[in-house]
């Protein structure tokens, strides 16, 4: 019999807390899981619940194999590095982590650092290349951001996916034992990243199939009623066995001062049902969802009202300053959030943020290039939006359109004219617009092509905070994977 594998990560909490998910593979008894943080016996602050995966996988006596548990530690000082070491059973298992910081240190102290990323196909990582390049980046990460498309369940395009459970939960199940458990199974995978700091997993369409939860003409298994509901019923699970970190909300809220930042799934719970005025209903998980979002904004603007720093990160899964598709698009590409009738409300808390002067960065992937952008409010003249985008980690691959890109630069590199990312969008042009009732005006900064990852640097800067982008190209040519970083950004409160 197969020895049990065991695996961990440490999963985004509260500077006071360190949050551990640690996964029990191929035993049906997982054994008591013991820890040791700097060498001294820990204590879980709750009792752990070890559940089984939701990926069907049983032995012959139809017991579940794979079980995976979540366990949070106190720690008495923040910004501290920790030493833990997993043990279960034979089996042993060390992280490397830091706690957070309470706040944003000053300049000659150092940075916040913050790595973001998104839309990772580990078919396409052949060579383990995203894990080696994050593995060596130089600025430290307090804090991963994998902002969506973590797993691609419904590629490979065509593939025959079982149309019955327990079928389907072990097909998808095991896409996510690829990248989760992949230095233990000797295969590229998204484990090298986890490694490197807490991590925040936020959903987005690929986590389920694309463009979820309309049907798509690729996907048999979403024609019907039934087969999107097995589907999304399998997928759901599977995400908050792996990735859930987000509370029953779809939220998590971490402040790390002055920045207050809310980190928000805006993908699990929509719908298909449209309106009169052709946007579709609901956005949010449930109107607990829409209730901390205005949580956030009154903590914001109640700092700024007791004259403190109050800037806002906000972070989901798909892009705030695009174009809004039209009905049949939304349905048959992808619809954005500005496509449902909810996003009204979320504008609406970000006008009382703009009103109340208080800057905002939002976080995110998707779009499969990456960009910092910029929206100036138009009422006051100030700079008080900022997008950072980073998209992809690594690209799926289209069939024949890829090889025919690939083709036509192979042909155009006889001349001297290649083209580094010949399978990759370019950064779209940035809308003139944003907002309701078109508040701000829209200006690109920084644009990057190809397969990256994303480190958000934060200092404070008097009584406000700069940051800088530092975009790393995960690419094997070193020439290419230099980093690219933006000038000085600074968010100021007034």
């Amino acid at each position: 019999m197969a020895a049990m594998i065991l695996s961990a990560y440490v999963q985004a909490a509260k500077p006071d807390v360190i949050q551990v998910w640690v996964g029990l593979f191929g035993t049906v008894d997982p054994p008591p899981v013991n820890f040791r943080m700097n060498g001294m016996q820990a204590i879980p602050l709750e009792v752990p619940v070890i559940a089984a995966i939701h990926d069907q996988e049983t032995d012959a006596a139809g017991k579940p194999l794979n079980h995976r548990g979540i366990f949070r530690f106190a720690v008495p000082q923040a910004d501290t590095l920790y030493r833990i070491d997993i043990e279960a059973g034979s089996e042993r298992y060390e992280l490397l982590t830091r706690s957070l910081p309470d706040a944003i240190p000053p300049k000659l102290d150092g940075s916040f650092n913050l790595l973001l990323c998104s839309c990772y196909y580990q078919p396409e990582d052949k060579d383990g290349l995203l894990g080696t390049i994050v593995a060596q980046i130089k600025i430290q990460p307090h804090l991963i951001v994998m902002a969506g498309d973590q797993v691609y369940l419904d590629l490979p395009s065509f593939e025959d996916l079982p149309e019955t459970d327990p079928e389907i939960s072990q097909r998808l199940g095991k896409k996510y034992r690829r990248n989760w458990l992949s230095t233990t199974l000797n295969i590229p995978g998204l484990e090298p990243v986890l490694a490197r700091a807490p991590v925040v997993c936020i959903p987005d369409d690929h986590e389920f199939w694309n463009n979820y939860p309309f049907s798509q003409r690729q996907l048999p298994n979403t024609w019907s009623a039934e087969g999107r509901d097995l589907w999304a019923a399998a997928a759901k699970a599977l995400y908050e066995d792996y990735q859930g970190c987000l509370d029953a909300a779809g939220v998590l809220r971490i402040d790390i001062q002055p920045l207050k930042m809310l980190f928000v799934d805006m993908r699990c719970g929509r719908d298909r049902n449209r309106d009169r005025d052709e946007s579709f209903h609901y956005l949010a998980r449930s109107d607990d969802t829409l209730a901390a979002i205005t949580r956030w904004v009154d903590d914001l603007t109640a700092a700024k009202a007791d004259h403190q720093p109050a800037i806002g990160v906000l972070s989901s899964g798909q892009a705030l300053f695009v174009d809004q598709p039209n009905e049949s698009d939304g349905r048959n590409i992808d619809a954005e959030m500005s496509n449902y009738a909810e996003m009204d409300k979320v504008h609406e808390q970000l006008d009382r943020l703009a009103d109340a002067g208080i800057p905002v960065l939002y976080l995110t992937g998707d779009v499969h290039w990456g960009r910092v952008a910029t929206a100036r409010d138009l009422q006051s003249d100030r700079t008080l939006m900022y997008e950072i985008i980073s998209s992809p980690a690594r690209l799926f691959r289209t069939p024949l359109l890829d090889s025919a890109h690939e083709a036509l630069n192979s042909l155009k590199s006889m001349f001297g004219n290649s083209d580094t990312w010949p399978r990759h969008s370019k950064p779209l042009k940035t809308p003139d617009r944003f907002g309701r009732n078109r508040r701000f005006a829209l200006k690109s900064e920084f644009e990057q092509a190809g397969d990256h990852v994303a480190v958000v640097s934060f200092t404070q800067a008097g009584a406000g905070v700069e940051f800088q982008v530092s975009y790393y190209a995960i690419h094997k040519d070193k020439s290419i994977a230099q980093s690219r970083t933006t000038g000085n950004y600074r968010l100021l409160s007034i």
